[in-house]
């Protein structure tokens, strides 16, 4: 009887140390990546283009409806169980396979959502998925019709997602770019998945935007200005309104250093305790004093705080934590010529992050367009999470 016992477990054991190995997220080799290529060899930047600038107007926010859910509202932390993630196929798609391949072969329960033109963009995606590795069976393909300016900034202009009174729904908000396909896919994707949106009356870049389950969030104040004749007390209530939320703004980088002045930038909420912001030399001046500021105020309100390393050069801003984390996965941006400090970041996530399976995926040939890994992609929670819903 006991032998019987003795070999049953052993087998038990086996299984689970089977299931935990078919876990590991797989990574692609650097020559399959090599040659996965672009449709759009001229990508748009997460900030706005020359041209775009030249001929910029503020958003018409006359849309109906103009209000918010009826019943109890919450919206979901990214740490939190997801369905998904959300992201737009046509540049930077051998980041986008390196993404996808982690997470289909990482997670066994989560699906990668892809948007493409249509049929001819989505069997290419297709080949070049599978070619690099990634479980077909949890690749999604939604189609946008896009003769010109798509981008794949998803979490600037996807849906934000909330559990309204215990149906998954979207809230969207005019993008703060000149880019109408791209501001039209909420929309698509209330066709497609037949759940509400909800229109906030205000222009925002989705990634000036983190919060956490106890319903702290935290936006800087990009939001006010670009808002003309909106209140921060207003947005606030907004944002109370349509998601449930109890807003803190901080104050942004500045332009030259960072264009999008995005706090996903700088800040990634890793836990219901746990924060990561990114840390600069006292040289940076603003950079500097407002992660230092923040990190002050997130360690007063009890949370635990992360820090790893973020500077400029070239013009560009380098960044740890435009980070993307997904169930059982954190994927961490890792750029050429900085050993280092790839090394240190990766080891913080870990220490972080111990039931997470970390996964280093190169961004060096993002980062210099002004965003990075976070930016790409909008995460789309389980379709139930109602816990709390009405705390």
């Amino acid at each position: 009887m006991r032998k019987s016992m003795g070999v049953g477990l052993m087998l038990v054991l086996a299984w689970a140390a089977a299931a935990a190995q078919a876990q590991v997220p797989k990574t692609v080799a650097p020559e399959v990546l090599a040659l996965i290529q672009d449709d759009e060899p001229y990508p748009l930047p997460r900030n706005l283009s020359a041209e775009e600038r030249a001929r910029w107007q503020p958003p018409d926010l006359s849309r109906a409806p103009q209000a918010p859910p009826a019943g109890p509202v919450r919206a979901q932390a990214e740490y939190e169980d997801n369905s998904g993630i959300l992201v737009r196929w046509g540049t930077q798609n051998a980041l986008l396979t390196q993404m996808a391949v982690a997470i289909t072969t990482g997670d066994p329960d989560a699906f990668v959502y892809v948007v493409v033109t249509g049929a001819t963009q989505q069997s290419s995606a297709s080949a070049t998925l599978n070619g690099a590795g990634a479980v077909m069976s949890r690749i999604r393909f939604i189609s946008q019709a896009c003769s010109s300016g798509c981008s794949v900034w998803m979490r600037d202009y996807g849906p934000r997602f909330i559990d309204a009174a215990g149906h998954r729904a979207a809230v969207d908000h005019s993008y703060n770019r000149p880019r109408p396909i791209d501001d039209a896919f909420p929309g698509v994707w209330a066709g497609y998945s037949g759940e509400a949106k909800y229109d906030i009356p205000l222009v925002h870049g989705g990634g000036n935007f983190h919060l956490f389950r106890n319903r702290d969030a935290f936006m800087t104040r990009l939001i006010v200005n670009e808002n003309a004749g909106v209140s921060e007390q207003q947005i606030k209530d907004y944002y109370r309104d349509y998601q449930g939320l109890n807003l803190t703004l901080t104050t942004p980088f500045p332009a030259s250093y960072d264009s999008t002045q995005h706090i996903d930038m700088w800040m990634l909420p890793l836990a219901d305790d746990k924060v990561l912001i990114s840390s600069h030399a006292s040289t940076d001046g603003v950079p500097y004093t407002v992660t230092e500021d923040t990190a002050a105020l997130m360690t007063g309100r009890g949370y635990t705080v992360y820090r790893t390393p973020a500077w400029l050069s070239g013009g560009t801003h380098y960044t740890y934590a435009n980070a993307v984390l997904l169930n059982k996965v954190a994927l961490v941006c890792q750029f050429s010529g900085y050993a280092t400090q790839n090394a240190a970041a990766l080891a913080t996530f870990a220490a972080a992050l111990p039931e997470r399976s970390v996964v280093g995926v190169d961004c060096s040939g993002i980062i210099g367009l002004s965003g990075a890994i976070h930016c790409i992609v909008m995460h789309v929670p389980d379709l139930l999470f109602r816990d709390d819903l009405d705390g």
